[in-house]
């Protein structure tokens, strides 16, 4: 890199009550070995990004970990990259939370500075803000400046009616505060089989339902996964009907 600020799609994302979960480890070792879980995965994550069999730092993506929190950027115009960047946080965000981790983010679009875990610039402060001021809840939300972008730049071989259709199956829209979020939970052609989605699936409905009982008492935690079960149940019934078992009651 020159130095220069680069225009780039950035996506923050923090791991949802980790100073809660800091404190508990000190007397739970299986809250302990969850951070442990969480932290070995996001290295790994940016580790494979430079240097695993395929990098994908050779195609201008960029990742950074600082403690519980991971960034990850794309060249603005390299064709496809805002859909690309979504699609890295479906996987981010379903590994995660299927082993009990739910995360928080913000992505959007501007000037960027990112080496590795040198990361600056008023992209990063936007993202960062979206994350701590917006999100609130298990939940990424996507500046529609992302969609705009990756429009323009699209995929070399799609017109844009495809790359929209493509966005608009990786992204929703809060029934309340009309925010722009990612589908990460819908996504069930991204796992291997339906069996592999369907187990997950169960995981995570047991997983919101755990959540429920032991935060039933902090309010301020609580409405976190509450909204988490809302959107649950939105996507049972998107994706398998109105009438279906796995709904929370």
């Amino acid at each position: 890199m020159n130095g220069a600020y680069e225009n780039r799609y950035i996506a923050f994302l923090d791991i949802l009550g980790f100073k809660n979960m800091v404190y508990q480890s000190a007397n739970n070792p299986q809250i302990l070995n969850l951070i442990n879980l969480a932290l070995n995965y996001t290295r790994k994550v940016q580790l494979e990004n430079y240097d695993g069999e395929m990098p994908m730092s050779d195609l201008g993506k960029q990742v950074s970990v600082f403690s519980d929190s991971i960034v990850i950027s794309y060249e603005m115009k390299r064709p496809g990259s805002g859909f690309f960047v979504l699609l890295d946080l479906v996987y981010l965000c379903n590994d995660l939370l299927g082993v009990g981790i739910p995360v928080r983010g913000g992505v959007t679009v501007g000037q960027l500075i990112h080496e590795n875990n040198k990361c600056f610039g008023t992209a990063m402060v936007e993202a960062y803000s979206m994350e701590s001021d917006l999100a609130i809840y298990p939940r990424i939300i996507v500046d529609p400046k992302v969609i705009e972008y990756d429009l323009q730049y699209r995929g070399k071989n799609n017109t844009i009616e495809f790359e929209r259709e493509f966005l608009n199956n990786l992204i929703d829209v809060d029934d309340v505060d009309k925010m722009i979020y990612l589908d990460y939970l819908s996504q069930y052609s991204e796992f291997n089989d339906l069996e592999t989605y369907n187990v997950y699936i169960n995981y995570v409905r047991n997983f919101i339902n755990e959540s429920l009982k032991i935060y039933c008492n902090n309010p301020q935690i609580a409405v976190k996964y509450e909204w988490l079960k809302k959107y649950y149940n939105k996507t049972m019934v998107k994706v398998f009907g109105e009438s279906n078992p796995l709904l929370i009651l």
